[in-house]
C-alpha cells in the first residue's frame, strides 16, 4: 500500500476506530502527523548489564531467558510475573493488568529488557518494563515514544516502520541542497527515517540537528514575517512633535534627571516613530532601572499628539501607586488621566468609561478592569503592558484590539534570557535600560534552614528597635502551616508588642490596602509581613530588609524580584531567605541565587532549573508547544536559525526568489503554525 502525508492513519492496516480514538489523544490524525511524533527518549540495547550486577534504583537494560511465569492477583489486580536468567542471577518482570503477555514471554524465549530495578521481598524486580525479543532484533537503538492507554510501544513502532516503508512522498525541503551544505544539515528524509529507526549514534544526532533547526526556522521565519508585516504604515500623524526633541522637553517637566539608560530607550520609541513603524518593542530592566519612566514618557508623548493611551499594570496596589505619581504631572499640562480598577463601584466605572469613549480622558492607568467590553476608547494609539508576563496571550491582544493597530510596549523586570526572547518574543525589538538611577542598590542575601528561624526572629528585633523597615514574606495568606502570612502576623505582633506591625494580602479591600500602604510610606509601619502582593511596583525607598518564608516555593526569578523592593535608599539592604525543605538540590538552587546579583544570571539559571514553561508565564504565550527543540539546550540550533530566517528575508523580503517558493508554502499555506 502506498501512502503520503495526508493519509489518514485509519486507514492503514491493523488501525481500527479503537486505535484510531488513541492516536488522536495523542494529536495524530495523518501519516504526517506520524512521522513528526518523535521518540522521548532512546533505549541502547549494546549497554546491557549483568543481572547480578544490578542495583536498586538504577534504569537498566538487561539480556536473558524466560524461566518460569506465573498469574497472579494483589489487590484484585491481575499481574504476570516472569523469571529471566542471564546465568549470573535472576530478575522477576511484573506487569499489571497485562495477562495476554504469558503468550509472549514463553519459557526459553531470549529477551532485551530495560526498566527501573526494585528490590521486592528480597527479590529484584522491574515493573512494566520495556521489552524486545533478542531473536527478532533487527536494530540496537530503539525508540521510546509517549504512550496514552491502549497503544504500546512495539505497537507504535510497527506502525511507524510501516509508514517509513510505504510513503511514497516527504514534506519539502526549507532549504536548498547549497544552503544545507553549508549549514551541515543532512535532507528531510535521512532525518525523519533516523530520529525513528537511527543506525548509529552519528545518524541519530544528525537527524536531530536537522529537525530541530527546522522547527527553530519555521518558528523564526513566522515571527519575522509577520514582525515586518505588523511594524510598518504606523501613521504617527504628529511627526512636528519628534522634531522638537521630546525627551528634552519631558525631561524639563520632571523634578529630577533621566538616567542614560531611559534616554537610550526612549530615543529607540521616537526612531520608531520618526520611521513610521508601529511600535512593538520589550523593554527590559532590572528591578528600579526606571521603566515607569519610560511608560509615562510614552503616555505623554502620545498624549500631546491627540491620541489616547493606557498602562495595564497586575495588581490594583501598583495601579494607584502609578495614578497618584503622575496624576499631577498629566494634568498640570491639561491632559485628563483616569485610574480604573475592578472594585469601583459600577457608578464610578461608567462614569470613566464615557470619558474613555468621548476622548476627554487622554491616558488610562488600570489593571484587568481595562479588559471589560464595556471599555471604548475614541483614539487609542499606544497599549503599554507593565510585568506582561502576569497577563495571557488573550488579555493582551483583547487590549490591543481596542484601537485600531495600536503601538504596543511591554516591560518586564525579569531579565529575558536570549533563547526566551528570541522563541517567545521574536516578533519584538528589544530595548534595555542598562544602568540604575542615582544612588543605585546594593543587597546583602543569606540562606537560613527553617530551624534557624529564632535568628532571623532576633534580626527583625533588632531592626525593629533601629527603626528601620522591612517585610515579611510568605507564599501563602493563610494554610495549616505554620508560615502563611496570618499566622506569621499573629506570631510577630505576639512577640513585639508595642512594635508598628501590619499586615497586607490580595483578600483584604481596596481601602484596607491603601490605607496600611499610606502609613508604611508615612513610616507609621516598620514592618509589613505579606504575600507576593507586594512582588511588582511597590516603592518603599526606605525599606531595607525582607526576610522570605519558605524561599524554596519560588522560582528564583521570583525571589529577584522580591529581593529588588529594597535597598532603594543608597543604603546596604538585608535578603534572608529561610528553607523549609531538607532537598539538597532545591537548597543548591537557593545557594546558587545567593551568590548571584545579576537578574540575567538568575533568569538563565532558572531557565535551566524549572523550564521555559514557567518561568515568565510564557505557557500562556500563544506560541505552538515545540516538538523537538530544547531552547537551553539547542540554543545553538536557535541562534542559527533566526540568523538564516532574518538573511533570507533580508535578501528577498517577500520571498519571491524561486529558491524561497517552497519554503513560501511551507511556512504560510501549511498548517504548521498558521499566522494569526
Amino acid at each position: 500500500m502506498k501512502i503520503n502525508l495526508k493519509t489518514p492513519l485509519s486507514s492503514l492496516p491493523s488501525i481500527g476506530e479503537k486505535r484510531k480514538r488513541c492516536f488522536e489523544k495523542l494529536g495524530i490524525r495523518k501519516v504526517e502527523d506520524m512521522i513528526f511524533f518523535f521518540p522521548r527518549k532512546y533505549i541502547d540495547l549494546r549497554n546491557f548489564k549483568k543481572i547480578s550486577l544490578l542495583s536498586p534504583g538504577e534504569v537498566a537494560s538487561v539480556k536473558g531467558k524466560v524461566i518460569v511465569r506465573e498469574e497472579n492477583k494483589m489487590q484484585k489486580i491481575p499481574y504476570l510475573k516472569v523469571a529471566i536468567s542471564d546465568g549470573s542471577g535472576v530478575l522477576f518482570i511484573i506487569f499489571f493488568n497485562q495477562l495476554y503477555l504469558k503468550n509472549v514471554f514463553v519459557p526459553e524465549k531470549e529477551f532485551f529488557i530495560n526498566g527501573k530495578v526494585e528490590i521486592f521481598r528480597g527479590e529484584l524486580q522491574m515493573v512494566n518494563p520495556l521489552y524486545e525479543e533478542a531473536e527478532k532484533k533487527r536494530r540496537w537503538i530503539l525508540p521510546v515514544y509517549p504512550l496514552t492507554s491502549g497503544l504500546t510501544q512495539k505497537f507504535i513502532r510497527n506502525v511507524m516502520e510501516y509508514i517509513l516503508e510505504n510513503l511514497d512522498e516527504y514534506p519539502p525541503e526549507i532549504l536548498p541542497f547549497n544552503r544545507r551544505q553549508k549549514l551541515g544539515l543532512p535532507n528531510i528524509r535521512f532525518s525523519l527515517r533516523n530520529i525513528h529507526f537511527p543506525l548509529s549514534d552519528i545518524n541519530l544526532e544528525k537527524a536531530r540537528n536537522y529537525l530541530v533547526f527546522r522547527e527553530f526556522f519555521i518558528l523564526q521565519m513566522n515571527l519575522l514575517y509577520r514582525k515586518m508585516e505588523q511594524q510598518y504604515n504606523g501613521n504617527f500623524e504628529k511627526q512636528s512633535v519628534l522634531k522638537n526633541n521630546p525627551i528634552e522637553k519631558f525631561e524639563s517637566l520632571l523634578p529630577f534627571k533621566l538616567t542614560e539608560g531611559q534616554k537610550k530607550v526612549m530615543e529607540d520609541i521616537v526612531e520608531d516613530l520618526k520611521k513610521g513603524k508601529v511600535i512593538q518593542r520589550l523593554i527590559q530592566g532590572e528591578v528600579g532601572s526606571g521603566k515607569t519612566v519610560i511608560a509615562i514618557f510614552s503616555l505623554w508623548l502620545f498624549a500631546i499628539s491627540g491620541y489616547q493611551g493606557c498602562l495595564l499594570v497586575p495588581t490594583e496596589i501598583l495601579a494607584e501607586q502609578h495614578f497618584l505619581n503622575w496624576q499631577e504631572f498629566f494634568l498640570k499640562q491639561n491632559i485628563g488621566i483616569s485610574l480604573l480598577l475592578g472594585q469601583l463601584s459600577k457608578k464610578e466605572k461608567e462614569k470613566i468609561a464615557e470619558k474613555i469613549r468621548n476622548g476627554e480622558i487622554k491616558v488610562v492607568i488600570g489593571t484587568h478592569a481595562l479588559l471589560s467590553e464595556s471599555i471604548n476608547f475614541k483614539n487609542l494609539k499606544i497599549v503599554i503592558v507593565d510585568e506582561q508576563h502576569k497577563f495571557g496571550v488573550r488579555q493582551r491582544e483583547l487590549l490591543k484590539k481596542k484601537g485600531d493597530r495600536p503601538h504596543y510596549i511591554i516591560m518586564s523586570a525579569t531579565p529575558i534570557p536570549r533563547s526566551i526572547a528570541l522563541t517567545f518574543y521574536g516578533g519584538f525589538d528589544f530595548s534595555t535600560i542598562g544602568d540604575m538611577p542615582v544612588g543605585g542598590r546594593k543587597v546583602i542575601t543569606y540562606l537560613f534552614s527553617k530551624d534557624e528561624k529564632e535568628k532571623i526572629y532576633q534580626f527583625i528585633g533588632l531592626q525593629l528597635k533601629s527603626k528601620k523597615q522591612g517585610f515579611v514574606i510568605t507564599p501563602s495568606i493563610e494554610s495549616r502551616e505554620t508560615d502563611s502570612a496570618i499566622n506569621e502576623f499573629k506570631i510577630l505582633k505576639e512577640r513585639f508588642k508595642d512594635q508598628p506591625i501590619s499586615i497586607l494580602h490580595g483578600k483584604m479591600d481596596l481601602k484596607e490596602k491603601e490605607e496600611i500602604m499610606e502609613k508604611f510610606k508615612n513610616k507609621k509601619i516598620y514592618l509589613l509581613v505579606a504575600t507576593t502582593i507586594i512582588e511588582t511596583g511597590i516603592d518603599i525607598p526606605e525599606a531595607s530588609y525582607i526576610v522570605i518564608m519558605q524561599a524554596e516555593r519560588f522560582g528564583l526569578s521570583q525571589l529577584h524580584q522580591l529581593r529588588g523592593r529594597i535597598g532603594r535608599s543608597g543604603e546596604i539592604g538585608y535578603c534572608l531567605l529561610v528553607s523549609f525543605t531538607d532537598d539538597e538540590e532545591i537548597n543548591k538552587r537557593l545557594e546558587n541565587f545567593v551568590e548571584k546579583e545579576s537578574g540575567l544570571e538568575i533568569a538563565e539559571f532558572d531557565l535551566e532549573y524549572r523550564g521555559p514553561g514557567d518561568l515568565l508565564g510564557t505557557r500562556q504565550h500563544g506560541i505552538p508547544p515545540l516538538k523537538i527543540g530544547n531552547i537551553v539546550s539547542d540554543i545553538k540550533f536557535l541562534n542559527l536559525a533566526r540568523k538564516e530566517a532574518e538573511r533570507i528575508l533580508e535578501e528577498d523580503p517577500k520571498l519571491e526568489k524561486p529558491e524561497n517558493r517552497v519554503l513560501k508554502k511551507i511556512i504560510f499555506e501549511g498548517k504548521e503554525w498558521k499566522r494569526k
